[in-house]
C-alpha cells in the first residue's frame, strides 16, 4: 500500500457518484431540445431561427431544453452538469448560455456562461425568470413562457451591454438567494474532514474499518454537495478531501495511530476482531474514467462557472 492508494479510494467515492450523474444526460436535438414534447414545431422553428440569427451576428450560444425529469437533481445540478457535457458557447469565448425547463419537477433556470456572466447577471436572469417564463407557466403556457423568456434573454445576449455596479446592484437585491452555500460547504466539510482522514489512515494501517466508516461518513457527504453546488465542491470540498486523506496516510504511521487501529491480539495470542488486511500488494488501478463526450454536439465548447438563476411556479 503507498499513499497513490489512499488517494485513488478518495478518488473513487466521487468518480462512481459523478459517472452514474453524467450517464443519465440527455444528447442535444439542437439549438431548441424538447424531450418532454411540450413545443409544437413551429415554435420549435421559430426559436430556433432566432437563435441560429442570434449565433451568426455574435458567436454566442442560447441552448433551450426542456426535460421529463431532472433525475433526482436540483435544477441548478443538472444545469450545470448539461451545460458542461454539451459545452455551450464558443470555447475561448465561454458565451452560451441554456435556457433549461422541467415541467414536471415546476421548475427551471438560466445557466450563464463565463463569457456572458457580466451581460446577463444572476439578478437580471433571475427578473426574466420571474417577468417572462413563470406567469405563462403558471397558466400552463409553456409555448408562450419559453418564447417571451428566450426573446428577452436573445435580446439582452445580443445587446451585449455590461451592467453597471449600480445596475447590478439593483438586480442582485431583487433576485431571490438560493441555498446557503456558504453554510452547506463547511457543515459537509467537517464530515468530509473527519470521513477521508480515516480513508487515509486505514489505507496506512491496513484496517478495514476506518476505510468502510471513512467511505460513508465523509463520502456520503462529499457526493451529496455535489446535489447542491457541484462546481464549488469541486473545487473546494474535493480538494479537501484529498488533502485529509494524504494527511491521514501520514498520521497512520505513528505508533500511537497504528495501535488505535489495529487491536492487540486476545488471549491465547489469538488475532483480535479488527478488520485487518492483507499485506500484499495491490496493484488494482480502477481506472474506470466514463468518458460521456457529446459526440453528437454542436455546440462550441463552451463553459460556466455557476452563474445565472433559478425559479419555481
Amino acid at each position: 500500500m503507498t499513499m497513490r492508494s489512499a488517494i485513488a479510494c478518495a478518488c473513487w467515492v466521487l468518480a462512481a457518484g459523478l459517472a452514474f450523474a453524467q450517464a443519465n444526460l440527455p444528447k442535444p436535438m439542437g439549438r431548441v431540445s424538447d424531450f418532454a414534447g411540450i413545443l409544437d414545431e413551429a415554435t420549435k422553428a421559430e426559436l430556433d431561427g432566432q437563435l441560429d440569427e442570434l449565433e451568426r451576428k455574435t458567436s454566442s450560444e442560447v441552448a433551450v431544453v426542456v426535460v421529463k425529469s431532472l433525475d433526482g437533481m436540483t435544477v441548478e445540478d443538472y444545469a450545470d452538469r448539461l451545460f458542461k457535457a454539451w459545452g455551450i458557447g464558443q470555447a475561448k469565448q465561454d458565451n452560451g448560455v441554456l435556457v433549461l425547463v422541467a415541467p414536471n419537477e415546476r421548475e427551471m433556470r438560466i445557466e450563464v456562461g463565463y463569457g456572458l456572466e457580466g451581460v446577463l447577471p444572476d439578478g437580471l436572469a433571475g427578473e426574466i425568470i420571474r417577468d417572462r417564463f413563470i406567469p405563462r407557466f403558471r397558466e400552463n403556457d409553456y409555448p408562450g413562457g419559453i418564447r417571451a423568456g428566450v426573446a428577452r434573454v436573445v435580446q439582452v445576449v445580443e445587446r451585449h451591454q455590461v451592467l453597471t455596479p449600480e445596475e447590478l446592484a439593483r438586480f442582485n437585491q431583487s433576485s431571490s438567494s438560493g441555498a446557503p452555500v456558504f453554510f452547506i460547504i463547511p457543515f459537509l466539510g467537517l464530515f468530509v474532514a473527519i470521513g477521508f482522514f480515516m480513508i487515509g489512515a486505514g489505507v496506512r494501517t491496513k484496517t478495514g474499518f476506518p476505510l468502510l466508516f471513512g467511505s460513508l461518513f465523509g463520502g456520503m457527504p462529499l457526493l451529496m454537495s455535489f446535489a447542491f453546488v457541484a462546481r464549488l465542491s469541486l473545487f473546494t470540498l474535493f480538494p479537501f478531501a484529498l488533502i485529509m486523506a494524504v494527511i491521514g496516510y501520514r498520521m497512520g504511521a505513528r505508533e500511537s495511530v497504528r495501535d488505535a487501529f489495529r487491536p492487540k491480539g486476545g488471549k491465547g495470542g489469538g488475532s483480535g476482531g479488527g478488520w485487518v488486511m492483507g499485506g500484499g500488494n495491490s496493484s488494482g488501478s480502477g481506472s474506470g474514467s466514463s468518458s460521456s463526450s457529446s459526440s453528437g454536439s454542436s455546440f462550441g465548447g463552451g463553459s460556466s462557472g455557476g452563474g445565472g438563476a433559478s425559479g419555481r411556479w
